[in-house]
């Protein structure tokens, strides 16, 4: 089957033909944290079919968005990243969108509901708010079969991304990405989830922990 298009001389539709179809956006987001291997992006959209991404992924290339690149060894894994344009030209749309659909978010999520390990991340960067100079950590956290990070720097959010600490992490928790969630937006908190055994500390002090948790603040209801 041909790929639907608008066929109308328009920027706005241009551009739905290239973004618009279904899981194309959230293929995207799969990369906005760092490059990512084929089994890395199908884990984050577990419902497309992998089919389907593989399509979705050789038009991203094709209208230059994406790229693939080979990792040195020992990895020697073949990832998908950005290109610089198509960073330039998603983040903001990205960055729109998700401020819309903050919105309308329920926290906590339905029950079944998937909770990808990208948009905990995300959930990182909109929920900083950030007012303790006093905290420096590099957080390591460990999720079934992943892993991503968080650095903080004299109160301020430093990098969020995919893989292992580019410093020494003084922190290091394992977890599953909705657990993360709600801790980042606040509907879950850090003794219950430990007395819970959701949460393991594997490294650090549990109030250095909700120190950390504490720098996110949700800034809606939670239903």
């Amino acid at each position: 089957m041909s790929k639907r298009q608008y066929d109308q001389v328009c920027a706005l539709s241009v551009a739905l033909d290239i973004l618009g179809d279904r899981w194309t956006l959230l293929v995207l987001r799969e990369l906005l944290f760092g490059s990512r291997r084929y089994s890395d992006i199908l884990r984050g959209v577990p419902n497309m079919g992998t089919n389907l991404l593989a399509k979705r992924l050789k038009e991203l290339e094709e209208a230059g968005l994406i790229q693939q690149t080979k990792l040195p060894p020992p990895a020697a894994s073949t990832v998908y990243e950005f290109t610089a344009v198509g960073r330039e030209a998603i983040l903001p749309i990205m960055t729109t969108l998700t401020n819309f659909g903050v919105q309308h978010l329920q926290y906590p999520p339905v029950e079944g509901h998937f909770v990808p390990a990208s948009s905990t991340m995300g959930a990182m960067n909109k929920f900083f708010k950030g007012d303790n100079p006093a905290i420096s950590e590099a957080v390591q956290i460990y999720i079934p079969n992943d892993a991503f990070y968080c650095v903080i720097e004299n109160g301020k959010r430093g990098k969020v991304g995919f893989g292992l600490s580019p410093q020494p992490a003084t922190i290091i928790l394992k977890s599953t990405p909705d657990v993360i969630m709600g801790l980042v937006v606040g509907y879950v908190d850090v003794q219950t989830a430990v007395s819970d055994q959701v949460l393991t500390i594997e490294q650090g002090e549990l109030t250095a922990v909700e120190n950390f948790f504490n720098l996110f603040e949700g800034n809606f209801s939670i239903a």
